[in-house]
């Protein structure tokens, strides 16, 4: 499997030789249900205007990983082999919202707190049964094979034995440090969402057998790829990346604890952003030569790339005027929530896996759509119909005040009482 490193020499090295590209690749980010959520409306977006149906690759890392299990089952249960609903809303959105409203984490926290740290497994293994309970009991095999006439899933995890990602697809297990297996026939979508979103040390390590043979011991796959990015960014022509991970807190922490976790935290975030830097960067130079002059595509990468923490500021930096001036004619309604309660509110709302409150949800959802689309229409606007009218989905939670009241405890792990009874 390429490196980032190595594929970043390729593209600056035009002799080099490069594998040809195909099909549409869509990453989604790890960061709890808050990530899954807002990838809800990233979806929701893609979909209406044609995009998400023509996506080929779906590459997703633990909250992102939630997400496409549940899209995976619900397009298993209509027999089709792409991800294409009649309503989105009745289908998808409305049940998502409410499988979110169902707190995993803390019942099986308390479940084992006798043992909680020394003896991890019992608690991986209650991961797997419940993401079985609320997602499906379907298997990886039953998932399209990759072609160009369907969409392939792959759930993300990390192998902490050789510290790289671990790949669960229809047909392989694995990783390029070992030897790839097929995949066990008895093998869930919900294992390998378990695998890919046991967030470390609550859950996890799990681990992976074949004909009865521990082979692996995996761990959430945002250990080692937050973006889930990997396994598109090389190998598909249009290539979209939605970031939901949490924004870096420009603060020094008092506790000694925190202060800690700073330096860790100091490290994944110089990994993160030379990854995104580096999608940025290859995208950027076809942002604006998507087509040749007589309207056939080039044969370079096209797509786009957008964060939970975007600022609008940032896509209309170099716009042209007619970009501005639909955007102007988007604001006048309404095209997304001012940086004030982006950078005090949304962008705080915990990572976790507790029970999320309707307001929490549908905030989220609004967010992910606005983004998405803003995102498209500035950079890749050739890959669906962007024309398709701009309608988000709850306009009952649009008034930042509503909205910096309904989340002003959405950053706190400590309220999931109230959010039962929500």
């Amino acid at each position: 499997m390429p490196t980032l490193v190595s594929e970043a020499c390729k593209q600056s090295n035009p002799g080099t030789m490069v594998k040809k590209l195909e099909g549409q690749g869509l990453a989604l980010s790890g960061g709890g249900y808050r990530a899954s959520l807002f990838h809800l409306g990233v979806t929701r977006r893609l979909h209406e205007i044609g995009a998400l149906q023509r996506t080929t690759r779906l590459s997703s890392v633990s909250g992102g990983s939630i997400l496409a299990g549940f899209l995976a089952h619900r397009m298993l249960d209509r027999g089709a082999q792409r991800l294409e609903f009649d309503d989105w809303e009745t289908e998808v959105s409305a049940p998502f919202r409410d499988f979110v409203r169902e707190d995993i984490r803390t019942g099986l926290f308390l479940r084992h707190i006798a043992w909680n740290w020394a003896f991890p497994g019992a608690r991986a293994r209650g991961l797997e049964k419940a993401f079985r309970k609320r997602l499906g009991a379907a298997k990886l095999v039953e998932l399209p094979k990759a072609s160009a006439d369907s969409i392939e899933f792959i759930f993300l995890a990390t192998d902490i034995e050789h510290g790289v990602l671990w790949r669960y697809t229809s047909d392989k297990i694995g990783t390029y440090k070992r030897p790839k297996v097929d995949t066990p026939d008895s093998m869930t979508i919900a294992h390998a969402v378990a695998a890919s979103a046991c967030f470390p040390p609550i859950f996890g390590p799990i681990k992976v057998k074949v004909e009865g043979k521990v082979i692996a011991h995996l761990t959430d796959g945002g250990v080692y790829d937050n973006t889930g990015m990997q396994p598109i960014w090389v190998d598909n022509k249009v290539v979209l990346v939605s970031d939901a991970g949490t924004p870096f807190e420009t603060k020094v922490p008092k506790w000694f604890g925190s202060r800690i976790m700073r330096y860790v935290d100091i490290g994944r975030n110089q990994v993160g952003a030379l990854r995104r830097n580096a999608i940025i960067r290859r995208l950027d130079r076809n942002y604006q030569n998507i087509h040749l002059p007589s309207g056939e595509p080039t044969d370079k990468p096209s797509g786009a790339f957008w964060r939970l923490a975007s600022k609008h500021k940032g896509f209309l930096e170099g716009a042209d005027d007619e970009f501005k001036a639909e955007y102007a004619t988007l604001k006048a309604d309404w095209y997304g929530y001012p940086e004030s309660v982006l950078d005090d509110r949304i962008s705080e709302i915990r990572t976790d896996m507790d029970a999320f409150t309707n307001a929490e949800s549908k905030i989220l959802e609004n967010h992910g759509y606005t983004m998405a689309d803003l995102a498209l229409r500035r950079h890749a606007r050739h890959l669906g119909n962007i024309g398709a009218r701009f309608e988000v989905p709850h306009r009952d939670l649009l008034d930042p005040g509503t909205v910096s009241r309904e989340l002003r405890n959405s950053h706190s792990r400590l309220h999931f009482w109230q959010r039962w009874f929500d």
